[in-house]
């Protein structure tokens, strides 16, 4: 017996042993994934410094000259202060909390099969509607958008106005720089054209055209991405939810008229539409756990769901009623076939 219970003590030290190893390899795992984060805000920190010292030592201060020097000056003042406000929201994105589950909230939910259905066995939480668990950050996102890598965080609740505060003015600088540089990037065109190709002329020129188009293709990609997540907003969905075709007739209910979807982002107060402050008065409408139902949406939902189980009850009669008829002239061929002439 005493050999037995020996056994039995070195096999549940082993399990143990394996289930604290797979722990520390998932706390490894999560760890890296992080780490990966800080990665992507250091190359758009890299980025950042070369377009900005493209666009300041190599495009508009060389042009500098008695008529044209204030011209100058004025666009890089603006330009500074979009870096300036554009900067401002990223790292308010990055660190601000996109929002999670308070402790015991999902006690107050009343229908069983809800609880079944939006337990995070993770998080050890029910999760209300709209949020999900995110594996990289490991918890449950209110309103979760998605994880963004460059910015190192998840957007969701909380935060997702300062995200779309930082797609607004990183929209704003691009073209801003595009418009602006257009006519300086021709100058340094034409003037390695007339003049001595020297290695200076090629370094410079180098700096000039590939900074130039890379501000360009990124423009293009921005335009989109931030017409989506505006497009987002007005309809009261996030990017999970848009990507989710199996979902969204559960999720339409969730939209409102256009004013309303946009407050529920961006708060009542109009002035922190624009400024990026974590404040009561520019908080999101809501709390992120209960959202404001379309009733109308739900009935015309209900309705089609309805009419849909009509055509689908009405389908199946007729089947049956079909294979009854086939079984009936079946059997009426049999029986005349067992008839003698």
């Amino acid at each position: 017996m005493e050999g037995g219970d020996e056994v039995q003590d070195n096999l549940n030290t082993n399990i143990n042993n394996i289930n604290q190893n797979n722990q520390n390899q998932e706390q490894v795992k999560k760890k890296q994934k992080r780490y990966h984060g800080k990665y992507f805000v250091i190359i758009v920190m890299i980025v950042l410094i070369i377009e900005y010292y493209s666009y300041t030592f190599h495009i508009l201060l060389p042009n500098i000259n008695n008529q044209k020097s204030n011209e100058i000056y004025l666009f890089l003042l603006i330009f500074n202060l979009l870096v300036a406000m554009m900067l401002w929201a990223y790292f308010i994105t990055m660190n601000t909390h996109p929002g999670e589950i308070p402790l015991y909230w999902g006690f107050y939910i009343g229908d069983d099969d809800y609880k079944r259905k939006r337990y995070c066995l993770i998080c050890n939480a029910f999760k209300p509607e709209r949020s999900h668990h995110c594996s990289i950050c490991n918890v449950c996102i209110l309103n979760m958008d998605h994880h963004c890598p460059w910015v190192d965080n998840c957007i969701g609740f909380y935060n997702r106005k300062f995200f779309m505060q930082l797609l607004f003015y990183l929209s704003i600088l691009l073209y801003y720089v595009d418009f602006t540089s257009v006519y300086y990037v021709y100058l340094t065109g034409t003037d390695i054209y007339y003049n001595k190709f020297t290695y200076t002329h090629k370094f410079h020129a180098f700096i000039v055209f590939s900074s130039f188009l890379f501000v360009v293709i990124f423009t293009i990609v921005i335009t989109f991405f931030f017409k989506f997540h505006i497009q987002l907003v007005l309809n009261n969905s996030t990017t999970i939810e848009n990507l989710d075709k199996d979902n969204q007739n559960d999720t339409i209910k969730f939209r409102l008229n256009y004013y309303e979807n946009w407050v529920q982002v961006f708060g009542f107060n109009k002035f922190y539409w624009f400024i990026p402050i974590f404040c009561e008065a520019g908080r999101p409408d809501g709390d992120g756990l209960m959202w404001k139902i379309n009733q109308n949406a739900v009935m015309e939902q209900n309705a089609r769901n309805n009419n849909n189980n009509d055509r689908s009850n009405i389908n199946d009669n007729d089947r049956s009623n079909q294979n009854l008829r086939a079984n009936e002239m079946e059997n009426y061929g049999s029986n005349n076939a067992m008839v003698p002439n």
